[in-house]
């Protein structure tokens, strides 16, 4: 018999399983089988910088230079993923850095359709600027957010499926909304009374709203949607049993609030929280219910609800109560969402988290890093993960046929 010397791990590998041992066993229940992408796509044949995905490289000068790091969903069958080939960093103290924004199409099979470099300002000097941003835009665009550095104006660019402009607006965006990703900008800059805010949707672009907003003395959050506003509207407790409306947001005060929604052409109907706290508004529904996450006892983050016009509030499954993480992605009828959730918010690596809302048990439930992008399908048939120097494409579970509202 021979016995073949047995090959001891590396430090790495050891590393590596350590982490991972310690991450299992940290977690509140088991993990569903890690899935296999369907579509692997390594985008240094594409122009990625080799140290895009260091630890620290969307972070060490963030603050000054603008940098793109997205992946965005045009359809259910288009993928669009853009990062900046330009330097994260100034080379020199004395080098401004000239911004390039890369943006690559790609279908749920892998093959590109179309790709596109857009040069931007960069380098904000010694102001401080925003990161840069590409998302989901109306009538099946992608939003590319022209943000603010040196002379440059902040503003919104839409591209369509193969890259070609279809409308710039120089203004600043205040929202999109949650189902046809309609774009939302506030006229003018307004500190106190009546707000002005135009509404522009669909493919071509067109303005679909125009409406004068008084928001309440109170209002804490708000949301728009086509065709309507939510508002989150709380008291503060100043002095015992002393509850008062303030636009100031005292330190230790108990809230008690409630979420208002005023939808064009129908009474405006409200629904107060349970808990004490304030809740987040994530969007309007198609329906008019209103998706937001909501302040429970136990829980290190707020849990994801569905208010109804009839008063009730659907509580819809999500992460272990020692996680935090909001709602990052999902389909336009919120049957499934997706957040990047962290027991510890320093660490680089936290889980991707998909649930359908049928089960309180995840579709997905993976390891996932910090300076990675994901997003679903809007169909929730796929999700896309922009990670490790990659584009990967993730088939899902078929939907159920009928989604529990109960």
């Amino acid at each position: 018999m021979i016995t073949l010397p047995m090959k001891l791990p590396t430090l790495g590998v050891i590393g590596y399983i350590a982490a991972a041992f310690l991450v299992a066993c940290s977690a509140s229940r088991r993990n569903p089988t890690e899935p296999i992408p369907a579509v692997r796509i390594d985008l240094s044949q594409h122009g990625l910088p080799k140290d895009f995905f260091s630890p620290d490289a969307d972070t060490k000068c963030a603050s000054h230079i603008i940098g793109y790091r997205f992946v965005v969903w045009l359809n259910d069958e288009t993928v669009a993923v853009g990062f900046n080939t330009s330097p994260n960093c100034r080379p020199s103290p004395y080098q401004k850095v000239r911004g390039i924004a890369r943006i690559l199409v790609f279908n749920t099979q892998g093959s590109i359709k179309a790709s596109r470099d857009l040069p931007y300002d960069a380098d904000g000097g010694t102001v401080l600027v925003a990161p840069g941003e590409g998302k989901a835009g109306p009538g099946g665009t992608l939003l590319f957010r022209i943000e603010e550095a040196g002379e440059s104006k902040s503003g919104v660019l839409l591209l369509d499926a193969n890259l070609k402009d279809t409308a710039r607006l120089d203004r600043f965006l205040e929202q999109t909304t949650f189902v046809d990703h309609a774009l939302v900008f506030q006229e003018g800059v307004v500190w106190t009374g009546p707000r002005t805010y135009d509404t522009f949707d669909g493919f071509p672009l067109v303005q679909t709203r125009k409406k004068e907003e008084f928001w309440p003395v109170g209002t804490m959050d708000r949301k728009f949607g086509e065709h309507g506003v939510a508002y989150m509207l709380c008291q503060q407790e100043l002095r015992s049993n002393e509850w008062v409306y303030d636009n100031v947001v005292h330190a230790y005060a108990k809230r008690r609030c409630r979420m208002v929604a005023e939808l064009d052409g129908q009474p405006s109907w409200e629904v107060p929280l349970k808990e004490e706290g304030t809740a987040v508004i994530t969007g309007i529904l198609a329906d008019g219910s209103v998706v937001g996450q909501v302040p429970a006892k136990g829980r290190k983050d707020r849990q994801p609800a569905i208010w109804k016009k009839d008063g009730r509030t659907e509580t819809l499954p999500w992460i272990a109560q020692s996680f935090c993480g909001a709602v990052e992605s999902a389909t336009p009828d919120m049957s499934r969402y997706a957040t990047f959730a962290r027991e510890d918010c320093n660490r680089d690596v936290g889980h991707w988290i998909i649930f359908d809302r049928t089960s309180q048990t995840p579709i997905t439930d993976r390891l996932f890093p910090r300076n990675g992008r994901a997003a679903l399908s809007p169909d929730g048939l796929h999700y896309a993960s922009f990670e490790a120097g990659e584009l990967r494409i993730y088939a899902l579970p078929s939907l159920p046929t009928v989604v529990n509202s109960r």
